[in-house]
């Protein structure tokens, strides 16, 4: 029989920190289900019968045993300038803490693992009340007749506009060798802060390794940009490129394959310099992304002017006039705000960026996902999982956040 709940079967390669919001009462987190249980190591069980792959809870699952732990949102270090464009550099319009509101946040996960020879499966279960889904709509200001974003980092608990997230890490092995200190620091010591060189906008604190040729695989799923990939965003994490210490120091960098989304919204006016969103469904309530297939179809339509007032022309010819209904265009609850992406199915699963496949369900009280992807894939970007073997990982949390996130690290996997 099968349990419909959210599961992560990961078929993996890497290691990766997981933070949950606590709630009493989300079924089977933090429970053992009978086989035993451990708050640091993921015992990846060898399956004579692999899961089905579907995002329910095989009976299979329950011969697992559980990683059972919590992740908190801990302090991330003051800002030094602003990152929200409505804040205009006002640093007192902003949080003082980079994580801030999401700062003490707790969230109780369960993660379970197994593998076929071939495959790692991973199930993650996680508290999480709401399914996350208004990232960065556009709503209509009418005082100065513009179209603007919700903020992408939220000033205070009410500003939470963002898709929920989770993310993990592993190391990659270089000629041999794990990337110094992952084995008992693992996220940790790709997280640098206080680089210096930061503009408003930008962030002071950035994941690179910290040695030249050190590589780390790093898995992140995005529950509006992923939603037809069903994949995790497939990346990895690599050294400063020469900018050690500074806030252009990014390693991250995604791997080979397709992108499974656009998520730069913004359309200028060339004539009138106004801006608005990229692409609407003209009359359509409550949604989140627009495909790739229904701006083919005329299902959804890009937007092609702006003018002084705020009326957008669209790519059929017709129009939007936010005027004459502010309610539904309006900041906060307006139904009629437009999403901030587009999405398509990337790889589906066929190359590099999207082959560690997820398949995720939100039952009311939290996320049930599992991931599924080869234990040894053949990249060198990709961690390879060992039967036999231990691997250091962490695992990360975003609930309704775009940075802030619960943290869990100096976990092992062990593979039977």
């Amino acid at each position: 029989m099968k349990n419909i709940k959210l599961i992560f079967v990961l078929a993996l390669t890497a290691s990766l920190s997981l933070v949950n919001c606590t709630h009493d009462d989300a079924p089977n987190i933090g429970v053992d289900p009978g086989v035993g249980s451990s708050a640091e190591q993921l015992l990846v069980k060898k399956f004579t019968t692999a899961p089905t792959f579907d995002g329910d809870i095989d009976e299979i699952w329950n011969t697992a045993r559980p990683l059972l732990s919590a992740a908190t949102v801990s302090k991330a270090g003051d800002k030094t300038v602003t990152l929200n464009s409505s804040s205009g550099g006002n640093l007192s319009f902003e949080p003082t803490d980079l994580f801030d509101p999401y700062t003490g946040e707790s969230y109780k996960y369960s993660l379970r693992g197994g593998h076929d020879g071939t495959y790692l499966y991973l199930l993650l279960e996680y508290e999480d009340e709401a399914d996350s889904k208004d990232r960065e709509s556009f709503y209509f200001d009418p005082a100065t007749k513009t179209w603007k974003q919700e903020n992408k980092y939220a000033n205070h608990k009410n500003d939470k506009f963002y898709e929920d997230k989770f993310g993990m890490m592993f190391p990659i092995k270089v000629n041999g060798q794990e990337p110094a200190g992952f084995k008992t620091g693992t996220c940790t010591v790709t997280c640098h802060g206080g680089l210096t060189g930061t503009a408003a906008g930008t962030k002071s604190t950035r994941h690179y390794m910290k040695n030249a040729n050190e590589l780390a695989d790093l898995w992140h799923w995005k529950r509006n940009r992923n939603v037809l990939s069903q994949s995790v965003d497939d990346g990895y994490v690599r050294d400063s490129e020469g900018k050690d210490g500074l806030s252009t120091a990014n390693g991250r960098k995604s791997d080979d394959g397709i992108s499974m989304y656009n998520d730069a919204p913004v359309f200028t006016d060339a004539t009138t310099g106004m801006k608005g969103p990229k692409w609407v469904k003209k009359g359509v309530e409550n949604y989140f992304w627009i495909t790739a297939d229904e701006l083919a179809s005329g299902a959804a339509q890009t937007v092609t002017g702006v003018s002084v007032t705020g009326v957008l022309t669209l790519s059929n010819g017709s129009t939007i006039d936010p005027n004459t209904d502010l309610v539904a265009y309006s900041k906060g609850f307006g139904k009629k705000r437009f999403p901030s992406v587009t999405v398509n199915v990337g790889g589906a699963g066929a190359d590099g960026r999207s082959e560690t496949q997820v398949r995720a369900k939100h039952t009311g009280s939290g996320w049930q996902i599992e991931i599924k992807r080869k234990l040894n894939t053949g990249d060198p970007k990709d961690a390879v999982f060992v039967v036999g073997e231990e691997i250091a990982f962490g695992l990360a949390i975003f609930n309704n956040s775009a940075i802030a996130h619960g943290m869990s690290n100096f976990k092992t996997m062990k593979i039977e």
